[in-house]
Formats: C-alpha cells, structure tokens, sequence
C-alpha cells in the first residue's frame, strides 16, 4: 500500500489560536503544513489519518482537540490484528465513550476547561480495508478520479442536519467530545468506494464554511492542492482555523 497525504493546520484570518488539531499516523500537526509518503509492505500495523476541532475557546479549544487526538492515536495503537468490521466498531464505540467520559471529568475538575469539546473525523486503514470514524461536523469527502466528482461521506451531527431543521444554525453541534451527556459515533466501511485514482479529504468546517463542494472539487486534485485550498479559504473570509488532510495515490486494492 502507497499513500500519499498533505496536510495543513492554519488558524486562518480572524482566530487569534489554532484550536485545530491533525493526526497522520503518531505525528500530529497545528499551525504547520507536511507532506507524508508511506510505502507499507505488510497491513498488520492500523493506521489512521484524521483532524479535530476543538471547541470552548481557545487554551480549552486547543487542550480538547489534542485531548482526543493523543487518546484516539493511542487506541489505534493498541487495536489488536484481524478484529471484523463490527468488532472494531464496537472498540471505537467504547474508545469514544471513555474520552468523551475523561473531558467531562476534567470540564468539572478544572474550571478553565469547562464546556470545552471537540469534533473528530478520520480514515482508518486496517487489515486491508478502510474504515470512516466520525463525530461533529467536520468533514470526510471522496473525490471519484474516473467520474471526476466529489461526494461527501459523512454527516454534520448537527441540529440542521440530523434533525432535518433547516431553521436551525449549521454551527449548532449535537454531538461531540466533552459536549452533552452521551456520545455516538458514525463508523462504516469504505473500501469498495475507492480506486486507485481516488481522493480522499479530511476537513475541519473552517474549510467547508467557505468553500462549496465546486470550489473544494476545483482545487482538491490540483498540484499542492491542499496548499490551494486553504489559501482560498482565506481570500474568502478565513473566519475559522483551516485543517485538511488530503489522502492520494492509494494502491491498496
């Protein structure tokens, strides 16, 4: 397996701190930008791609998306080999449960990190196969090389989207790490979706609230098109940090 990912964390114009936070395999990224090449020769090993939001302002914002990051690398880490797909499921399910149960206990025992929570998309590669794990309303889309089309695979957990109120504002989050009483995840399968031409893209909203599915699919494909990307974000507003992950050049099939 080749994979080939760039990905950026930048806080944008108007945010005075990155409360973003991505995770490509152990190493983790904010207000930087990295190119990654992995030629894998054997599948035994997890890997995991992903980014979070934090929420709560800025130390608390900052402290809850790299909380969820650092636990979430943790248990791919120690995911055992050849588990089945609802197995996994089921371990990422209990995984969330306890980080979401940890913020809430440091929201509680330190005042400065009260109400402080965070989004979490990610693409896990793992015994041959790739599996979406979503919480928020960050993002995680597919660009189809062949139909030259971008398809977006995930849900905003919002009151908007999930509730079908369009009346309600796309900011109002009901599912996430550290926020309510309970969390869920959305966790599915992907590998049938992707050929070898394929994008993947992983996104906080400070990318998709000023860009459309068009503007996204223009620039996605193009050469430092992760670069591109944010840079436009930008020049339309950068009203948000702007963290991506774009996955390319998967010969894993």
């Amino acid at each position: 397996m080749k994979l080939v990912i760039e990905a950026i964390s930048d806080k944008g114009i108007v945010r005075s701190a990155n409360e973003d936070m991505i995770l490509v395999g152990n190493d983790m990224l904010r207000d930087a930008s990295k190119k990654y090449e992995f030629d894998f020769n054997t599948y035994e090993h997890p890997f995991i791609i992903a980014v979070a939001d934090g929420l709560g302002g800025h130390k608390s914002g900052a402290f809850a998306s790299e909380y969820v990051i650092q636990l979430i690398a943790k248990a791919v880490k120690e995911l055992p080999p050849n588990l089945r797909a609802p197995v996994v499921k089921s371990y990422f399910t209990a995984t969330s449960k306890s980080i979401h149960d940890c913020m809430l206990d440091e929201g509680n025992s330190d005042f400065s990190k009260k109400g402080m929570a965070s989004t979490f998309s990610a693409i896990l590669f793992y015994t041959k196969k790739v599996f979406m794990i979503h919480v928020g309303d960050s993002r995680i889309y597919h660009y189809n090389g062949s139909k030259k089309e971008l398809k977006r695979l995930s849900r905003d957990h919002s009151l908007q989207e999930l509730k079908g109120n369009e009346g309600a504002l796309k900011t109002a989050i009901v599912n996430a790490f550290g926020a309510g009483k309970d969390i869920f995840i959305d966790f599915a399968e992907i590998t049938a979706k992707l050929n070898d031409d394929d994008y993947l893209l992983v996104c906080t909203d400070g990318l998709t609230k000023e860009l459309n599915d068009a503007e996204i699919a223009d620039k996605l494909i193009l050469q430092d098109g992760y670069l591109k990307l944010t840079e436009e974000a930008k020049k339309q507003g950068g009203n948000d940090n702007i963290s991506l992950a774009v996955i390319s050049y998967m010969k894993y099939w």
